[in-house]
């Protein structure tokens, strides 16, 4: 989902320079402009404006995790396996890191935001910070409605952070950049929502909605992302056919599948994205090889078509094949001591998309590049103005 979410910020970005540079190209109000092919200027004001998130976008494959009990968010490389160092831990009294239950990761803005349960707040740090650091910006106080905060969720493309309350069965919205004790922009709650005792959160930009774990009824509850009130989900995952003991959820939007971390049952589950009622799940990992214990957290990686999984009961991260079904083995385990996971509860992949630029470029390069093609540019245009 991070890649995706990425992906649509830099097309974005390549539309947006392709419209402004055809229009400079036109004749207007300024009948003397020149003209040039606009997907040539869209290409080099792309180049101009994108050495930032293309070295954001290229510079990732990681494993993140949550450690409940040590207080500290755990960074590893996304392949690590066996009794393997962290890459970087951010940790200790300076972090405000209390119980953290929930991060995400925003690789556009390069930032990581966690949800603390310890001290009602959300917390966020650069996505390269390491040690005793504090954070770039906290949210907390009376005023913001948190309460028993669980799962969290950055939204680039709205600037927002959606927070799962599990003392309220709320679900709260916050400005991004927030700090302080702020009032929620938006607040779901209410008998007709559905929500008891709200843990586990995803964010569906592709498709505008929010789905959610809630561990008192074992469902799954989606809703509008602009949703505000008491308002009933869009629809529910729930009943005995589909074998929820939910606690965490992740949207697979590149597949249509929601995948739930079961901590009851020791399973993860996938269903459709618009599954409704009593359904069966497509496939179920569980069993005595799938070593999972106590799954608490999930994330997807739909670049290596992988499932990663956080297990609270053997302190343990475990990948699996994103098709597997039944018990199966995982494909890599990280545990053990020197890794510095206590009680992981949450994860999270960031891998390197393929992006339609050469990704390796320096900025001096892409810079370079765009003036060519300026040069180019302004040739051609020249050349058919004197043909014409």
């Amino acid at each position: 989902m991070v890649r995706r979410r990425a992906m649509a910020k830099l097309r974005d970005s390549w539309r947006d320079a392709i419209v402004i540079m055809s229009h400079l190209g036109r004749r207007g109000a300024c009948g003397r402009c020149v003209g040039f092919p606009g997907w040539v200027g869209g290409l080099a004001l792309l180049l101009l404006i994108a050495p930032g998130p293309l070295q954001v976008a290229s510079a990732q494959d990681e494993l993140y995790v949550a450690n409940f009990v040590g207080n500290s968010i755990t960074v590893y490389t996304r392949t690590a396996t066996g009794d393997v160092a962290p890459l970087r831990t951010i940790g200790g009294a300076a972090t405000g890191l209390s119980n953290p239950v929930g991060f995400a990761l925003d690789l556009f803005l390069n930032e990581i935001v966690v949800s603390n349960f310890g001290n009602d707040t959300i917390t966020v740090y650069t996505r390269t910070a390491t040690g005793n650091v504090a954070p770039l910006r906290t949210i907390g106080g009376p005023a913001t409605g948190l309460s028993g905060s669980e799962g969290v969720a950055v939204d680039p493309v709205n600037n927002e952070i959606v927070v799962a309350n599990e003392n309220t069965d709320s679900i709260l919205v916050f400005s991004r950049t927030a700090t302080g004790d702020v009032a929620p922009l938006r607040t779901i709650g209410g008998p007709a929502t559905g929500l008891n005792q709200s843990e586990g959160l995803a964010l569906d930009l592709f498709n505008n909605e929010i789905v959610m774990a809630n561990v008192g009824n074992n469902s799954i509850t989606v809703y509008s992302r602009t949703a505000s009130g008491n308002v009933a989900p869009l629809r529910t995952i729930q009943g005995p056919a589909t074998g929820l003991s939910a606690v965490g959820v992740t949207v697979d939007p590149v597949n249509n599948e929601i995948v739930v971390a079961n901590e009851g049952n020791d399973s993860i589950t996938v269903y459709s994205r618009t599954a409704t009622g009593d359904v069966a799940p497509l496939r179920t990992i569980q069993g005595p090889a799938t070593g999972l214990s106590f799954p608490t957290g999930v994330a997807v990686d739909t670049v290596n078509n992988e499932i990663a999984v956080a297990n609270f009961g053997n302190d343990a991260i475990t990948v699996y094949s994103r098709t597997a079904s039944g018990n199966v083995a995982p494909l890599r385990a990280l545990s053990g001591g020197a890794t510095g996971l206590s009680f992981s509860v949450d994860v999270a992949v960031s891998t390197n998309p393929p992006i339609p630029i050469i990704p390796t470029l320096s900025e001096l390069g892409q810079l370079a590049l765009a003036g060519l093609l300026m040069i180019v540019s302004a040739f051609l245009t020249l050349r058919r103005r004197r043909s014409s």
